[in-house]
């Protein structure tokens, strides 16, 4: 019988990045899918800019970079497309992770790269398997596959099981993991196109308030385009996917002569987390955990975030021998985060609603419209593997640690997040030291000790203003920073605290 460390079921973008980033971590791989190919239309179409730098992570960024566009803005308009309230401006912005905050790319051509990646890589991969039940019997971790070529059923055992098989997920069934309905469930039609003229359609997210019908239009990868259309409760779901029907909500930006419809389906949006992320050694990650309407493009973003924040986990765990506590952070993390998204991503959708049915768009609360406007941002993490459990302000602990980056003629000509390493590091502008007992901690983890060379500080406005505080930070892998120093914490302290959090604050 074979035994993995890891055994993922579901090879979508959640599953892969996670097994790419095990198994850089040198993890014992198995990845289950039971599709034999991967799915040749586009659903997600969104990258953010810490989607690029979790797939620098994993290797994959030269492939989203290959086969994207940066999105120009955002902007909520009445029937006519004349803009309300306030639009949202990208154009020319670089975060603090190194790239544009949003970019469109088209998911057949990344997800076919990636899996090539993947099967070049040391992961076991099993196609058209599909997962049928766990056990534990004999003091191991069992998992039954079926194989849908012969219909011959496979025992494997594992440490650690990832389920990331999507909304209807038949490992999160099998856990008995509940989910939490938020209360934001509509059908909507989604039309993707191939344009064969040339895009005369901008490139800003526009977001239609009309009340006979709210629409969202998304400039996606050249030469492709998506519209995705509300259906109403009288409404016949199957009549919208005629080809004149699509033709006739289309006709407000194309005639149908100037298009090829590739993909059309019928959704209903939900708003659904599950209410546990973890149960023993088996963790849900992408949609089997969490669900949201598209409207903030964030579905896979935070499925991305689930898989890293989980990944370096495991690995540090089985390299280092630590004993489970640390993996407890994982759904401490990424619950409260992915209800955000998920919460503020129907937001978008309600706040559409609010201005399709008002005759003055100052009429609309001012609340729902910050939540709107202000679900772009994602907050900073909150409760978890932080100095003191929690996130500090002053130590700017929960925060992204800005990429250090290669700045010529103001722009960008080399992204540097590789001098941080693949653990945790320690990044200071000015020499540190720590004790005996905290340099063989710090070796233990494979922490690298990094001086910032003021060529990285100096042009790139995110870093100078966190180096300006005169602080040693320490980052961890996923980019968060665990905390830094202060007039009342020492390095030593920090590092103490760390053992303290991963239970292991009697090592020597």
């Amino acid at each position: 019988m074979n035994h993995f460390d890891v055994i993922i079921v579901g090879l979508g973008p959640s599953g892969s990045i996670a097994a790419l980033l095990l198994e850089s971590y040198g993890i014992k791989v198995l990845a289950i899918e039971k599709e034999k190919e991967i799915y040749s239309l586009p659903r997600a179409v969104t990258i953010s800019d810490q989607g690029f730098r979790m797939s620098q992570l994993a290797g994959i960024d030269h492939i989203y970079e290959e086969n994207s566009t940066v999105l120009g803005g955002a902007r909520f308009t009445d029937k006519d497309l004349n803009t309300i309230g306030n639009a949202i401006d990208l154009d020319g912005l670089i975060s603090q992770n190194g790239w544009p905050p949003s970019s469109l790319f088209h998911q057949p051509y990344t997800d076919q790269a990636i899996r090539e990646k993947l099967e070049k890589s040391r992961v076991d991969i099993l196609l058209e398997h599909q997962f049928q039940h766990l056990n534990y019997k004999d003091k191991k971790n069992t998992i039954k596959v079926l194989n849908l070529k012969d219909q011959e059923e496979i025992e494997f055992t594992y440490r650690y099981l990832i389920g990331s098989d999507g909304g209807s997920s038949l490992v999160r069934k099998e856990l008995n993991i509940q989910q939490i309905d938020l209360e934001y469930n509509r059908d909507w039609v989604v039309v993707d196109v191939e344009l064969k003229n040339e895009n005369t359609l901008g490139d800003q997210v526009i977001q239609v308030c009309d009340a006979e019908r709210l629409a969202t239009f998304v400039p996606s990868h050249l030469p492709f385009r998506r519209w995705e259309f509300i259906i109403h409760e009288h409404e016949d779901k199957n009549t919208f996917l005629d080809e004149k029907k699509i033709q006739e909500l289309i006709s407000k930006w194309l005639k149908p002569e100037e298009y090829r419809i590739i993909r059309k389906a019928v959704y209903q949006f939900h708003s659904v987390v599950a209410k546990n992320f973890q149960k023993d050694n088996c963790f849900l990650v992408g949609d089997a955990a969490h669900q949201a309407p598209p409207f903030m493009g964030e579905g896979m973003m935070s499925g991305y975030r689930d898989a890293v924040n989980l990944a370096w986990k495991i690995a540090a765990t089985i390299k280092n021998g630590l004993n489970e506590k640390l993996l407890e952070s994982y759904e401490q993390e990424r619950i409260p985060h992915s209800k955000f998204v998920v919460k503020n991503s129907a937001g978008i959708g309600e706040l559409m609603e609010a201005y399709a049915t008002t005759k003055d768009p100052k009429e609309v609360p001012i609340d729902l419209v910050e939540k709107g406007y202000g679900s772009f941002i994602l907050p900073n993490l909150s409760h978890g593997l932080f100095f003191g459990g929690k996130a500090n302000e002053t130590m700017r602990s929960g925060e992204i640690f800005p990429q250090p980056v290669l700045y010529h003629n103001k722009k960008i000509v080399k992204r540097m997040d590789h001098i941080l390493g693949s653990n945790f590091s320690l990044v200071s502008k000015y020499t540190f030291n720590v004790s005996e007992e905290n340099k063989r901690f710090l070796e233990m983890l494979g922490c690298k000790s990094l001086i910032l060379k003021n060529e990285y500080i100096e042009e790139n406005s995110w870093l100078k203003f966190f180096m300006e505080e005169e602080k040693a930070y320490l980052v961890r892998p996923d980019r968060y920073i665990f905390g830094s120093t202060t007039s009342d914490v020492s390095l030593d302290e920090l590092i103490d605290d760390l053992k303290i959090r991963i239970n292991l604050e009697n090592i020597k």
